[in-house]
């Protein structure tokens, strides 16, 4: 307990600053890296499709049963497109978010311009804690199951499956942040599991 109270607590707004910045970074460096090998093309003509598909419903042009055959063969194959980036972004997160994390005293570079860390509640952080940390609430997850169901499931199970592990990950997020926002130690599940809390750095 009483590494627990050497520290104040993070605020929420703290945390989702340094979190949307640490997102920005990754997103930018995966697509960055990924530019090369991707086929902006097909991508932008295949979003305009789902946009003119969405458009088609809204205006009650096609049923719902016409929407959902011709927006799930759009996302696998967005998906598919999108296969490399996936696995790209999964790497950087995993280096950012874990290694890096880890042997920069729990900072990324979100949580040191917003002066917050991760610290552990039993001893010195090790690599399990961010591992369990980063892949719920860094998407790292989600992120190997897209990738897998990219490779290895047709498209009605990727559609359904990936629209279910989609709405398992946000109510597992919302409940973190309303654990994070309003909870007397400021921990949300992710913190809970890895045993893990955010303070800050006076």
């Amino acid at each position: 307990m009483a590494k627990e109270d050497k520290f104040s607590k993070a605020l929420f707004v703290q945390r989702l600053c340094a979190f949307i910045i640490d997102v920005i970074l990754v997103s930018f460096g995966a697509s960055f890296l990924a530019m090369p090998f991707v086929d902006v093309d097909s991508i932008e003509k295949l979003n305009t499709e789902m946009n003119s598909v969405t458009e088609s419903y809204i205006n009650a042009e096609i049923d719902e049963k016409t929407y959902l055959t011709e927006s799930s063969s759009i996302t696998y194959q967005l998906a598919r497109k999108n296969g490399l980036l996936t696995f790209i972004t999964i790497f950087i997160e995993l280096l950012y978010f874990v290694v890096y994390q880890l042997y920069n005293n729990g900072q990324t570079l979100g949580k040191k311009l917003l002066k917050i860390k991760v610290a552990s509640l039993d001893e010195e952080l090790n690599v399990n804690q961010m591992i369990y940390r980063s892949l719920i609430i860094n998407s790292i997850l989600y992120g190997f199951i897209n990738f897998a169901f990219t490779i290895f499931a047709g498209q009605n199970t990727y559609f359904y499956g990936m629209l279910v592990i989609e709405v398992i990950q946000y109510i597992f997020v919302l409940i973190s942040c309303v654990m994070v926002m309003f909870s007397k130690s400021g921990r949300g599940l992710h913190d809970l599991m890895s045993k893990t809390r955010v303070v800050r750095i006076n």
